[in-house]
């Protein structure tokens, strides 16, 4: 009876309903694991206080990060970086990694003190060039054909 009150509509809830969530920018829209990890670690878009930004980043491990660098840049441009000429990374064995082309404000975190979730940083501004690891995208990555994967610092 129920049924008969809401004329043709049914079919179309069922039908609108078997679709399920579609996100509007598409599969990319939320990153690899890794692309969104470099995302937290290494990308702010403006000056940070590590002691605060630091927690984002000690929560993936579980553990106070020794170091860290947040880049003040966009994942665009920091992917844009990957097509640049390739070079041997600091581990010797990849070559897949790519200097900036000029440098860019970066914020360099230290650990001084604490236990985790309660560490403690200082904080260092610097304006330096930067070395990023890429690899081919993923599915659904952003559409680059590179993206970046490590800070190589």
């Amino acid at each position: 009876m129920m049924l008969d009150l809401l004329g043709p509509f049914p079919l179309l809830l069922l039908l609108l309903g078997s679709w399920g969530p579609v996100h509007p920018l598409g599969d990319w829209a939320q990153p690899s694991a890794t692309v969104r990890t470099f995302q937290i670690k290494h990308l702010r878009e403006h000056r940070v206080q590590c002691n605060r930004e630091m927690r984002r980043v000690n929560i993936l491990d579980q553990r106070c990060k020794d170091q860290n660098t947040f880049l003040y840049d966009s994942l665009h441009n920091v992917a844009a970086t990957c097509l640049l000429p390739s070079m041997r990374c600091r581990n010797r064995t990849q070559m897949n990694c790519h200097q900036s082309e000029s440098p860019i404000n970066m914020t360099y975190c230290n650990l001084t003190g604490g236990r985790f979730p309660n560490c403690r940083y200082s904080t260092a501004l610097q304006y330096r060039f930067y070395v990023v690891a890429c690899n081919p995208r993923l599915p659904r990555d952003p559409p680059y054909p590179l993206v970046p994967v490590h800070l190589d610092l």
